[in-house]
């Protein structure tokens, strides 16, 4: 098989701020599978936190490094396909872009959808949370009516305000009462609180609704979660601390769920995975995403049915989304009814 990719920039509709800075325009990696006259199609879109430094430069490379070891291997070979690239270590998205482009690939020879060659079944897919990320009060409370209007059905919070927790509780109070007593909020700090922030804020959260909060203390930290506490009166999940199955296996007595997103996974293989690891110790599991267009979000949507909650809502953000083929019905984002990863170019 033969291996292509390219860069492109994502401009965002309304630059996201969160704990760690704001983020207007990003780059994705596109990446090409092609075989027997029929092209696969995957996305990279790397980041850097914590766990590594990766961009669409670094991804490239990883890709431009692997296609020779993987000239002789079929898109249907993924077993053999992750061993090779095992042998070459590169980047987490990379990786991903590269087993999406594999998915894609089979979905079109064979004419079935990915998520149905993943046994899917989609009215098990639970509603997306659409982003409101740190504004002040009112540009936030407009932010969350605007997403309302569009057929939001819940709203994940962005928190760790570098103003501090009255910001944070400000914000949230606003949103409250613009969207009313019915909109499911979740809340999603970054790794922007300390423990004893925490222990102001969740207590705070549990009486104003909250269904979980993500990522409370920062990457790293992950021994700390103890002295919040697994009795949270809200669910405790973590994102930026947790990559992979044995990340999900090893901090499943300090949380109630984690944060798949298969840019720092590594693909919808080790997704399955950590699924799997994480449903054995009780966990629940949030599908994410990252920056991407609806070409990687997509790959995360074929999972969606596995999931009990899930945040891909970066491609609705975009302006313009280059590749269209997602639904949206009813709060949820529903891939595409055709072969492989359903999405094509935007017009």
């Amino acid at each position: 098989m033969r291996i292509s990719c390219r860069s492109i920039e994502l401009v965002k509709r309304h630059p996201l701020a969160i704990s760690r800075g704001t983020t207007a325009r990003t780059r994705s990696l596109l990446v090409r599978v092609e075989q027997d006259g029929v092209e696969g199609w995957g996305e990279a879109a790397p980041v850097s936190i914590g766990w590594g430094s990766e961009d669409a430069d670094s991804s490239a490379r990883d890709l431009q490094r692997w296609a020779p070891l993987l000239e002789d291997c079929a898109p249907w070979e993924m077993q053999r396909v992750e061993a090779r690239v095992d042998s070459s270590p590169g980047g987490r998205a990379a990786r991903a872009a590269l087993e999406m482009a594999l998915h894609d690939w089979l979905g079109r020879r064979t004419g079935l959808p990915v998520w149905r060659l993943l046994g899917a079944d989609l009215d098990r897919v639970p509603s997306t949370s659409l982003t409101v990320g740190i504004l002040s009060p009112g540009e936030a409370a407009r932010r969350a009516r605007e997403l309302q209007a569009a057929g939001a059905r819940c709203l994940k919070i962005k928190m760790g305000s570098p103003k501090g927790i009255a910001a944070d509780r400000a914000m949230l109070a606003a949103v409250r009462q613009a969207v009313g007593p019915d909109m499911a909020l979740r809340v999603d700090a970054n790794g922007g609180w300390c423990v004893r922030g925490c222990r102001r804020m969740i207590p705070w959260l549990a009486e104003q609704g909250v269904e979980l909060v993500e990522q409370p203390l920062p990457a790293g930290q992950e021994a700390r979660l103890r002295e919040i506490g697994t009795d949270s009166p809200v669910p405790l999940f973590v994102d930026e601390s947790c990559r992979t199955a044995e990340d999900a296996a090893r901090l499943a007595s300090l949380v109630h769920g984690v944060n798949l997103k298969l840019m720092k996974a590594g693909g919808i293989r080790e997704g399955l995975r950590l699924i799997h690891t994480a449903r054995a110790h009780g966990l629940r599991v949030m599908i994410g995403c990252m920056s991407e267009s609806s070409l990687g979000i997509s790959a995360a949507a074929a999972l969606g049915a596995f999931a009990d909650f899930l945040d891909l809502d970066s491609h609705l953000n975009l302006a313009p989304d280059p590749f269209c083929g997602l639904r949206w019905e009813e709060g949820r984002v529903l891939p595409s009814l055709d072969p492989g990863l359903g999405v094509v170019p935007a017009a």
